[in-house]
């Protein structure tokens, strides 16, 4: 399942807002647990000490309970004078020192035992009445509550200012690169950013234009290399029609014209590599015929068969020329590596496919015969007008060669 993609705002704040919400609910935590212990310590460090005072300077009797002022303390000497519920609270093991006694529905209580087993002394103090309520703690929560929502919107306001200062710049980076809009900092804007930012985009930039420069020569080149090869071609093609109409024909005369007619497909195709894409589109069937007539004469014998079928009517999104430059070398491809059957054209809505029922082009014992420079060219051009290609082995033997739109 493909994630959705975030915004840098988004995806900084929210997890911001989630860790501020984490460390809000720890802090709350740690302050109430805090709260109760520490008045657990209070409350435990007063008996202790009166304990220490009382049990140095006052002697009671056994069963003799004495009530302690100050903070309501009462003192005994042994368990006997204790309410019942209290003296079963008690273990007689318990040592000199500070304990706590939860009396449920009486109270929760401090106890300091002090002496030793013939004659201990408990101090005790009901801690109750003065512990934080659940309304005081909820009060607490609800004042660090509100202390912490006022820091949270405060940090968003900069957090946000901050993620602004770097997402729009990358924004901009993005609308220019998708618009093909020279990527310069000073003219996007960016030249007062983050540092980052602005070594990132002139970076882009630096590439662009390297790879601009790059495409402009290979450009310059194509159509230096087809201007310069279109003369002789012409030149040659007419002697050829020449000694056409005088009637000269040999084995030796077909293989020139067809090395002709390779030649100028060729031509026509590194022509059109340097040129803009255009809206122009082409009769397919026609594209198609022409391709046949092309190159029938690469037919061994009677062995082969060659066919066209579908839609007269589909227009594929390429001029006239480089439709032939494609459609003829994958045809004269197909013809060159199948000895007998069929070659056959199938057009389509939005494709046309070369079917034939040969060796199959990755079993071809014909060295330097494979696509080379035709498959290269082919798929080049289909790259460059925003066509694909795919080629696949059949079940049955041969290949399959698809272009679609």
């Amino acid at each position: 399942m493909n994630r959705r993609p975030q915004k840098v705002n988004d995806l900084v704040l929210r997890n911001f807002i989630t860790s501020i919400g984490v460390c809000f609910l720890i802090t709350v935590f740690m302050a109430v647990m805090f709260g109760f212990d520490l008045e657990d310590q209070i409350f435990e460090n007063q008996v202790s000490m009166k304990a220490d005072e009382l049990s140095e300077s006052v002697q009671l009797d056994s069963e003799v309970k004495q009530t302690v002022s100050g903070l309501e303390m009462e003192y005994f000497q042994g368990t006997k004078g204790m309410p019942d519920w209290l003296a079963s609270q008690i273990k007689p093991d318990w040592k000199a020192g500070e304990y706590e006694v939860f009396g449920g529905e009486h109270g929760h209580y401090h106890l300091a035992v002090r002496g030793n087993n013939e004659a201990k002394q408990y101090l005790i103090f009901n801690a109750r009445p003065y512990v934080r309520s659940t309304k005081q703690v909820w009060g607490f929560v609800i004042l660090i509550a509100l202390l912490g929502a006022l820091m949270l919107l405060v940090s968003i306001f900069f957090v946000r200012r901050m993620t602004k200062k770097l997402s729009t710049p990358i924004e901009k980076m993005a609308a220019a690169v998708t618009s093909h809009i020279p990527l310069e900092p000073a003219t996007l804007g960016l030249s007062n950013g983050l540092v980052e930012i602005e070594v990132l985009a002139k970076a882009i930039a630096d590439k662009d234009r390297h790879i601009e420069n790059l495409m402009q020569r290979e450009r310059q080149f194509n159509r230096d290399v087809s201007h310069e090869l279109r003369t002789p071609l012409a030149v040659a093609v007419g002697a050829a029609e020449i000694i056409e109409k005088d009637g000269y024909k040999s084995s030796a005369f077909t293989r020139l014209e067809s090395s002709l007619g390779s030649m100028r497909l060729l031509t026509e195709g590194i022509l059109w590599l340097g040129r803009e894409p255009d809206n122009t589109r082409c009769n397919a069937w026609k594209s198609g015929q022409y391709a046949i007539e092309a190159n029938e004469h690469l037919l061994r014998d009677d062995k082969v068969e060659i066919d066209i079928s579908g839609n007269r009517d589909v227009d594929i999104p390429v001029p006239e020329a480089v439709a032939q430059v494609i459609i003829g070398n994958l045809f004269r491809n197909a013809i060159g590596y199948t000895n007998e059957g069929t070659v056959s054209l199938s057009i389509s809505e939005r494709s046309v496919s070369i079917e034939d029922t040969g060796v199959g082009f990755d079993a071809s014992p014909n060295d330097g015969a494979g696509f080379g420079i035709g498959l290269s060219l082919v798929k080049r051009l289909s790259s460059h007008f925003g066509m694909k290609i795919a080629v696949a082995a059949r079940e049955e033997g041969g290949t399959t060669v698809t272009i679609s739109w």
